[in-house]
């Protein structure tokens, strides 16, 4: 008697993407479905992501929650958990901008809400990833920064003060400290943690010097994630180092 042998179909890897309704978020949702990924979009509402669900529905799973929501650790965890059986790749994407440029304007009801989403939501949906991150072979964390993340460039001038407000310098700078904690924590279990700036994205909340396409600076990044083997970093999405 001849034994049958049944091949397994290895499971399609899956991202998590926050702010994936638009600019950079929905740019990076096509580059990772074009690669094969399942992407779960954490978007604010259901309805901004209609047209992108209706393009690609086995692979595509919307999800509302609002990242600076205290529920949103419990919301996003249930979900990943009733649905797959591992999380391979989180994007910090979601972004928020503001208007103080300088200290005796900053408000900080601005700076709570700014650090709120560019902070506190990060640090919300790594909380809620990990124990189906730990399930992945290649876990990897991707926090969306920005070159005025930079204290030596801000510091020195390297990049223009007055293009960026107080509470996103802080903010910014504030989720590469977290980039560096996670590394030391997670890096001997074999996670990947990475700040990356995008460069000069035309986005809603974009520089006005703003040269490049979302589309373009999203398949920069994911193939620098997919084909570099940086780790614990700030880097651009060329991969070349961002001095913290």
């Amino acid at each position: 008697m001849t034994q049958q042998l049944t091949k397994v179909k290895k499971a399609a890897p899956v991202a998590v993407v926050t702010g994936a309704n638009r600019g950079l978020g929905k740019a990076f949702l096509e580059a990772l479905l074009k690669r094969g990924y399942r992407v779960v979009a954490v978007v604010r509402t259901l309805s901004s992501v209609r047209d992108l669900f209706a393009l690609d529905p086995n692979n595509i799973f919307p999800l509302r929650c609002d990242i600076t929501e205290p529920s949103t650790e419990d919301v996003l965890k249930e979900f990943l958990q009733n649905q797959f059986e591992q999380v391979d790749l989180l994007i910090n994407n979601a972004g928020y901008g503001a208007t103080a440029y300088g200290i005796e304007a900053l408000q900080i009801a601005e700076l709570d809400r700014v650090m709120s989403v560019h902070l506190h939501g990060p640090i919300r949906c790594v909380k809620a990833c990990l124990p189906l991150l730990r399930k992945s072979q290649h876990p990897t964390v991707v926090n969306i920064s920005s070159r005025f993340a930079s204290i030596e460039n801000v510091s020195t001038g390297t990049v223009p003060p007055d293009q960026a407000t107080y509470a996103y310098r802080i903010a910014k700078a504030s989720l590469n400290m977290l980039t560096s904690c996670l590394s030391i924590e997670l890096s001997n279990q074999g996670f990947r943690i990475l700040s990356i700036d995008p460069g000069k994205v035309k986005t809603r909340f974009g520089p006005v010097d703003a040269d490049t396409e979302p589309e373009q600076a999203a398949e920069s990044i994911v193939e620098m994630v997919e084909t570099e083997n940086h780790q614990g970093l700030f880097v651009r999405a060329s991969g070349e180092k961002v001095p913290w």
